[in-house]
């Protein structure tokens, strides 16, 4: 596909800066980028690559519009870039209709219209599935499950009876819904496991990586909000709340009964214990500890997490501890040396 300069800005609602009929058919990274090619920059640390791309445009926001290049003009580059990635290379998949002869779906189950039932997938009792929903080689849905309109499920994923998920939902391969919580109760020597009778809710618009579990609830009902995205290898564990459109990155650990707000990020292999809040539109940096609540609008680093500024200030001592280690010794060595030097002179 082929676009000049100014059908991409007028299709991402961006400007143009220098020539509007630069012939664009293709997208590429700044590094990798030729005579033909679109890029983007979003993140400072690339700005001075600007001046040596082949590209034939990048896509800047406003305090990049005086660089001497075709550019495009927006005040959200990552965003124009997606969707001019979806505009020219992204072709939507299409599915086979109907269910696969090998397919087993329970005579109780309900199946909406132009549903994709491919090989080996197993659909329990009384589950309702919703209008062109596809489902994936082997995946598993137990009894009593409900799943929305145009969700796709990918290849084993298995999705625990009683489970709830919604319309435009994506769950990538080898992810589980609605298993058991992890809950046991001392008992002497050993431990009494506690039935998990809830649920897990999953609401619209939510997609989820490869390889996460989300567990079902003890009592009640674990959910994810709607809007929000979550990374492969992350466990949500039971009775945990995630707000809407929140970003829960891979390797997230979410224990029992936290309640995470709208627009929150949990970056890299955080880790949050149980029975904690953590406010709107807060980000944790990557491989930090939530021990306690976090208020809103705020972003926090490290283990305790603290707030960024003064997790920062903490490392820059981290760093000098070597030197500061010295400098005691160094100190007491002479303090030793002026009490004896007192002592002496009496």
């Amino acid at each position: 596909m082929e676009k000049t300069l100014q059908e991409l800005a007028d299709y991402v609602g961006g400007t143009v800066v220098g020539n509007p009929n630069t012939i664009i058919n293709g997208i590429m990274g700044i590094d990798e980028a030729t005579k033909g090619h679109i890029t983007f920059v979003s993140n400072e640390k690339y700005i001075k690559k600007i001046n040596h791309t082949r590209a034939s445009a990048v896509i800047v926001s406003p305090k990049l519009k005086e660089v001497k290049k075709n550019l495009l003009v927006c005040n959200n580059p990552y965003l124009a870039f997606a969707k001019i990635v979806e505009l020219m290379l992204y072709k939507k998949p299409e599915y086979a209709k109907g269910i696969d002869p090998s397919a087993r779906v329970a005579d109780t189950a309900k199946i909406g219209q132009d549903v994709s039932i491919q090989a080996y997938a197993a659909i329990g009792e009384n589950t309702r599935i919703g209008d062109r929903v596809v489902i994936f080689p082997g995946v598993f849905i137990g009894e009593n499950c409900t799943i929305g309109d145009d969700t796709v499920l990918h290849a084993n994923v298995v999705i625990y009876p009683d489970s709830v998920i919604g319309s435009r939902v994506t769950v990538h391969s080898n992810t589980v819904i609605g298993s058991s919580g992890f809950g046991y109760a001392p008992d002497g020597q050993s431990y009494y496991k506690i039935p998990q009778v809830g649920i897990a809710v999953i609401e619209d618009d939510v997609d989820i990586g490869a390889n996460t579990t989300i567990n079902r609830a003890a009592l009640g009902n674990t959910i994810i909000r709607r809007g929000t995205k979550i990374d492969s290898q992350v466990v949500i564990s039971h009775n945990v709340e995630v707000g809407e459109d929140s970003l829960i990155v891979s390797q997230v650990g979410i224990a029992g009964s936290a309640k995470i707000g709208n627009h929150v990020t949990l970056a890299g292999g955080a880790g949050i214990i149980g029975h904690i809040t953590v406010g709107d539109n807060v980000t944790v940096g990557g491989r930090s500890g939530v021990a306690q609540d976090l208020p809103a609008n705020g972003t926090y680093l490290g283990t305790p997490a603290l707030p960024i500024q003064r997790m920062r200030r903490c490392y820059v001592i981290i760093e000098k501890l070597p030197e500061m280690k010295e400098h005691m010794k160094s100190l007491e060595k002479r303090l030793q040396q002026l009490e004896e030097k007192w002592k002496n002179s009496d």
